[in-house]
């Protein structure tokens, strides 16, 4: 009987608690945006579409074509082919498969160049068939920078650039 009791008190308690978070979020101002025209500034290391990151100084892709990042995925989204030895190895074909990647980071982790990043701002990945998701590496390349495992925090905030209808691998420099 008394365990009962117990387990009585225990439940009310519990939904008591519930119920005051109900309320709390109950008389709160509710936050509104008007997407298309307003966005949302996602948190730094939100994970979004990879990019290929280039070097500032050079302008050239910052991947080797090391193969870490295509080893490590566990859905085996990404194919790279390489060609050249040495310093001069680059990636000839790299193809992510949207429709496969769990975005899970670990070929950002993975990756000893920090060559490829996720903190893109760019969260509107979608296509009208299987084959709008799959990037290559003209899609991938970014433009300018973004942050990579090393310097999210040197990022200024860029201004946010529209995308280009009809481009499917077109990408917004929103804030990482």
């Amino acid at each position: 009987m008394i365990g009962f009791a117990c387990d009585v008190w225990a439940g009310l308690f519990t939904i008591l608690g519930a119920m005051r978070v109900t309320l709390r979020h109950l008389f709160s101002h509710a936050v509104t945006v008007q997407y298309p025209t307003v966005r949302r500034t996602l948190p730094l290391r939100s994970l979004n579409r990879h990019v290929l990151t280039v070097d500032l100084g050079s302008g050239k892709l910052k991947c080797t074509a090391c193969d870490a990042c295509a080893k490590v995925c566990p859905t085996r989204c990404i194919a790279i082919v390489g060609a050249g030895k040495g310093k001069e190895r680059h990636p000839v074909e790299f193809v992510i498969d949207h429709n496969l990647c769990m975005y899970c980071n670990l070929c950002v982790e993975a990756c000893p160049f920090d060559a490829i990043t996720m903190w893109t701002g760019n969260f509107e990945i979608g296509a009208f068939n299987r084959l709008g998701l799959v990037f290559d590496q003209t899609a991938l390349h970014a433009e300018g920078f973004y942050p990579t495992p090393d310097t999210p925090a040197l990022v200024a905030a860029p201004a946010q650039q529209p995308v280009a209808a009809g481009q499917p691998g077109a990408q917004d420099a929103a804030t990482p």
